[in-house]
C-alpha cells in the first residue's frame, strides 16, 4: 500500500485516480495551490518591492508564474468545489485548501469561513506562486493562528522558483521557517517541488537542521526522491534526519507519470530496510493523518 501526499488537482480526478492506482497508490493527498496570475491587477506589495529592486527577475517570476497557473482548474483554488468532487471517490482522495496570504487579511478570513463543516485539515500556501513574506504578511498569520489552534496540517511549498530569480532562492530558503515555528505550534510538511538540482544541496542542509530542531516538521519526497535515496547526499540526508520524518510524494500531474514511476522506483530499489519502506510510504503519512482527525482506512471521506 502507498499513500502518495502530493497530487496536483490541476486535471481531473478520475485520470490522477487511474494513472495513480496502476502504482498501487491506495490514497492520494490532494494539494490544491490558490494562486491566478492577477498580480497585474492586484496590488501586491511583495511583488511591486522586488520590481523595483530588480526588474529583471520580476518579469521573470511574473512569466513564470503566468505560465503554471494559466491552464488550471478551478479546483486549483475553489476549494469547496474541490471537496465535493474528491468525495465522490470513497476516500481515494484526501483534499486539502489553499489559501493565498497575498490577497489580504479579508480574503483569508472569507476563505477560512468557507471551511467550516467541510473538515480540511490541513492548508497549503506557496509563498514563491502566491507571492507573499512568510514573516512580514500579516494575512498568513491568520492562517497561522487558524491551523494551530484548529490542529490542522500546513504544507508549505518553498518552491518552484524561477530559473536565475537569486532573490527567490535567498529570500524562501527553509531558515526563515524558523521564527514561523518558534512562534506557532503545528504540524509542517515541506515540499520541493519544482525544485533545481543546483538548488537542491544547500536546501537539503538546511532542511536537515530544521526537522532535527523541530519534533513536527515533515519533509515529502515530491521531485527529489531520486536525489534523497540515490546520492550520497541524499543517503546522509535521510539518515540524518530518520525515515519517520520523509513522506512519498509522486508530484503528478506537475510531474510527467513517467517521471513519477522513476522517483517511486528510486525509492524501492533504494536498498532500505523494508520497514524504512513501508514507513516512507505509507506508515508516516497514515500516522501524520490520522493525528489530524483523517482516518485513512475509512472508505467515505468525512463530510
Amino acid at each position: 500500500m502507498i499513500i502518495d501526499f502530493h497530487a496536483c488537482p490541476s486535471v481531473d480526478l478520475s485520470l490522477i485516480k487511474d494513472r495513480l492506482s496502476l502504482m498501487k497508490v491506495t490514497k492520494v493527498v490532494l494539494q490544491p495551490i490558490d494562486a491566478l496570475p492577477l498580480f497585474h491587477v492586484l496590488p501586491n506589495d511583495f511583488f511591486r518591492k522586488l520590481s523595483m529592486e530588480d526588474p529583471y527577475s520580476a518579469l521573470l517570476w511574473s512569466k513564470f508564474i503566468l505560465r503554471l497557473t494559466s491552464m488550471w482548474s478551478p479546483r486549483m483554488y475553489d476549494n469547496v468545489k474541490l471537496w465535493y468532487e474528491a468525495a465522490n471517490y470513497e476516500g481515494f482522495f484526501i483534499p486539502l485548501a489553499s489559501i493565498n496570504p497575498s490577497l489580504g487579511v479579508k480574503y483569508v478570513y472569507e476563505k477560512l469561513d468557507e471551511l467550516e463543516g467541510l473538515n480540511i485539515r490541513g492548508i497549503v500556501v506557496s509563498p514563491t506562486l502566491q507571492l507573499f513574506d512568510p514573516i512580514n504578511t500579516r494575512a498568513f498569520r491568520a492562517v497561522l493562528e487558524y491551523v494551530e489552534k484548529n490542529d490542522m496540517l500546513l504544507i508549505m511549498h518553498l518552491d518552484p522558483c524561477p530559473y536565475n530569480v537569486d532573490i527567490c532562492f535567498k529570500n524562501l530558503m527553509p531558515d526563515i521557517l524558523n521564527e514561523v515555528l518558534e512562534r506557532y505550534s503545528i504540524n509542517l510538511v515541506i515540499s520541493a517541488l519544482g525544485l533545481s538540482e543546483g538548488m537542491t544541496y544547500p536546501w537539503l542542509e538546511r532542511i536537515a537542521r530544521l526537522v532535527k530542531r523541530y519534533d513536527r516538521v515533515y519533509i515529502e519526497s515530491t521531485g527529489i526522491s531520486c536525489i534523497l535515496f540515490n546520492t550520497l547526499m541524499g543517503r546522509n540526508f535521510v539518515k540524518s534526519v530518520g525515515t519517520e520524518k520523509i513522506l512519498y510524494g509522486g508530484g503528478y500531474p506537475y510531474l510527467r507519470l513517467r517521471q513519477v514511476i522513476r522517483n517511486l522506483n528510486c525509492i524501492e530499489t533504494s536498498g532500505l530496510p523494508k520497514h524504512d519502506l513501508e514507513m516512507i510510504l505509507y506508515d508516516n503519512a497514515a500516522y501524520l493523518l490520522k493525528d489530524m482527525g483523517i482516518d485513512v482506512e475509512s472508505k467515505e471521506t468525512e463530510k
